[in-house]
């Protein structure tokens, strides 16, 4: 798979993706994953003029980035660099239960929300989220925390996950 990268970050398309990340993984693909802004092109518009001119975007909704992904013969497969992005754990988990194979999820930008709390630096959950990092556990997903690269990598197992739900 050309997959570069598949990141959970609620700012989605920013400095820390384009700059941070897309300079070390120089991806020729965003592909951004949510329902709401699949589904609004003036949002789809201004995430897509936010990445340097030589790389792609596409923002589709979570079935149409799973069929893609899946589609041996899509456009995604003419891609080399692809960088996979979404906004949430449960939309995230949502593709791989459709059958999008992540060995990898790259957990960044998780903020502060009414009823979340700080499991680790930018990375704010409820218990909502903590079932769906477990989940994809279970299914042998490795989630590791980290903002950008060169930065402190956090594995999240279920050891942190525990302590996490015990203060919640």
């Amino acid at each position: 798979m050309n997959l570069v990268l598949a990141r959970i970050d609620d700012r989605f398309i920013h400095g820390q993706v384009t700059v941070g990340w897309g300079q070390r993984l120089r991806p020729d693909l965003i592909l951004l994953a949510n329902d709401e802004i699949a589904g609004d092109p003036w949002q789809a518009r201004i995430y897509a003029s936010t990445v340097p001119p030589d790389v792609s975007v596409q923002v589709l909704s979570l079935q149409e980035a799973a069929a893609t992904v899946l589609d041996p013969a899509s456009d995604f497969a003419h891609h080399e660099r692809v960088f996979l992005l979404t906004g949430s754990p449960s939309d995230m988990h949502a593709l791989v239960a459709m059958g999008v194979p992540l060995e990898r999820i790259n957990v960044g930008g998780m903020h502060f929300d009414s009823g979340k709390q700080e499991m680790l630096p930018s990375v704010y959950v409820d218990r909502d989220d903590l079932v769906v990092f477990r989940t994809l556990l279970r299914r042998g997903v490795r989630l590791a925390a980290q903002a950008v690269p060169g930065g402190r990598e956090t594995l999240l197992d279920d050891g942190l996950l525990a302590a996490m739900e015990a203060r919640l």
